[in-house]
């Protein structure tokens, strides 16, 4: 299955009520691609779409393919996979929100924003150090795909793979090119050394021709040896 989520990550996005749709009727070990481009959302929708994600049986990959922000980076977590383009970002932060109320009621919401960081900081360990992590998260680091792989948040650049791909193909096809040249500059070596032999055979024998025949009993002089390189 093949599907892309963007926009916000909230319930009501088509792209989000499209996955959740295709989740249910898909096999269990079917591989999925997702694509990802979103500022982010709800912390909880995209801890539950991570969740589903890690469980499913079959291959999952992620391709975020602008940003993966905040709720958005979370759902890229659940994968086996995840790859970036070089132009694009991920980014993490922690939990926040609007609030009014009394001094008591603001202390609540505070301390239901740290149960919620507990969350969203556990969503990224099973492939980053906690403190790591969570000195991203107090930053609002904004990451490069370069820096995310770095950091272990991603397994690969779409263009670099690109790019070995093509370096392998030049490679072998120089390879390919520098053999031709060698069994050509075998086989021309071969053909001038016996055209060479044939051609020293050849002018001993005009010689021999040539040679006045003797009467006397005097031993006929060795022929003459050739050297060549």
């Amino acid at each position: 299955m093949k599907h892309k989520i963007k926009g916000d990550i909230i319930s009501w996005n088509s792209s989000i009520w499209d996955l959740n749709q295709k989740m249910k009727s898909i096999k269990e070990d079917e591989d999925i691609t997702l694509e990802i481009n979103s500022y982010g959302g709800d912390v909880f929708l995209g801890i539950d779409i991570m969740n589903t994600l890690r469980s499913h049986q079959g291959k999952v990959t992620v391709i975020i393919t602008g940003i993966a922000a905040s709720a958005a980076s979370i759902i890229a977590m659940g994968a086996d996979t995840i790859k970036m383009f070089s132009n694009t970002q991920l980014m993490v932060h922690n939990a926040w929100t609007y609030a009014t109320g009394n001094a008591k009621e603001l202390r609540k919401v505070a301390d239901d924003l740290e149960s919620i960081g507990e969350s969203v900081l556990a969503s990224y360990t099973h492939r980053v150090d906690a403190d790591t992590v969570q000195k991203f998260l107090d930053e609002e680091t904004y990451m490069a795909a370069s820096k995310a792989k770095d950091y272990g948040f991603i397994d690969e650049i779409v263009d670099d793979v690109a790019e070995e791909v093509e370096s392998e193909i030049f490679s072998n096809k120089a390879k390919e090119f520098n053999s031709s040249i060698s069994k050509n500059d075998d086989n021309q070596l071969e053909n001038k050394i016996v055209n060479l032999e044939n051609e020293i055979e050849r002018l001993k024998k005009k010689l021999n021709e040539q040679e006045p025949k003797q009467e006397s009993k005097q031993p006929v002089a060795a022929k003459q040896r050739g050297f060549f390189f």
